[in-house]
């Protein structure tokens, strides 16, 4: 059995015809029609129904499908941890974050001549898989104190482990277009009253435990999230040019100054999120690695 087999009948399956699986995998209908055909014979049944109105997924193609997506997924994983770049390289995945994103472009420009960087962003999930599957060398989250308990059991299963760096609080982040542009802080009371734009939805998530760090005055169902995006970019658009709210961790304040919006502090919150990096059991960091770390340490 082939990878391009596999290629080959999930694109079928995908398209539902030979003919544009042809067209998607730059061949020709009776090339795909001969490849999945030697599949077939391979595995000692069919794949596909074949008719006049074109092709249909067996039961056993349908089981055959879902294996075949998997190895092509870990095949394309594979792939991705070979460097296009020879030498050392910072290989880390973090959750989406300006400040984070300030701190490798700041770290690249201390040490270009001697390191490459490969960055992915993701959900703590995501995170640690990318750790556990050797994709990233790190991941750098933030976990609330109430969570390190369940998080560390995650971890456990993976075989990895957690390193807090520091604890920090909430602050929210508004724009110019913000009627709470002009103050310095706000209160837990307020945040039901404001629009936020919000982060990709994750059981580690700061709005997820909103209740714990704020004793019962609100809750997450509580707050007028009216965007959910893991963009950047359209989070900070959001920030900038509307009168929406964002929440972050209060350690690097002047992230977003660049583009007109500013930090206000969250009145009587205490230090709730704990910043730190996942890596593997007993797994001895890279010279890359530890200096990354550094750089966030001295940040924080």
């Amino acid at each position: 059995m082939e990878i391009k087999q596999l290629e080959y009948f999930v694109a079928a399956s995908e398209k539902g015809s030979f003919n544009k699986a042809a067209e998607c995998l730059y061949t020709s209908q009776p090339n795909v029609s001969k490849v999945i055909l030697s599949l077939e014979k391979e595995l000692g049944r069919e794949l596909f129904v074949r008719n006049s109105k074109g092709i249909q997924l067996t039961s056993f193609g349908e089981m055959i499908k879902e294996y075949a997506q998997n190895i092509l997924k870990n095949a394309q994983l594979i792939h991705s941890t070979v460097s296009v770049n020879p030498g050392a390289r910072l290989k880390v995945s973090t959750f989406p974050s300006n400040l984070l994103a300030g701190i490798l472009v700041s770290f690249y420009e201390e040490t270009k001549e001697n390191y490459t960087i490969e960055h992915l962003q993701g959900t703590a999930e995501e995170i640690t898989d990318n750790v556990k599957s050797g994709i990233s060398e790190m991941g750098v989250v933030f976990i609330a104190q109430n969570q390190l308990a369940a998080f560390q059991h995650i971890l456990t299963h993976k075989k990895l482990e957690f390193h807090p760096l520091a604890t920090r609080e909430l602050c929210l982040y508004v724009g110019k277009n913000n009627p709470l542009y002009e103050r310095s802080e706000v209160r837990f009371s307020e945040l039901p009253k404001l629009r936020f734009v919000s982060g990709a939805r994750d059981y580690f998530s700061m709005e997820h435990h909103l209740e714990t760090i704020s004793l019962g005055i609100i809750s997450r169902e509580m707050l007028n999230n009216v965007i959910c995006t893991n963009s950047e970019y359209a989070l900070i658009h959001a920030l900038s040019t509307t009168d929406l709210c964002g929440m972050g961790v209060k350690f690097l304040t002047n992230q977003y100054e660049g583009h007109g919006i500013k930090t206000l502090t969250v009145k009587d919150c205490e230090p709730f999120l704990t910043v730190g990096y996942v890596a593997s059991e007993q797994h001895i960091l890279s010279s890359p690695c530890v200096e990354f770390i550094e750089k966030l340490r001295e940040k924080l």
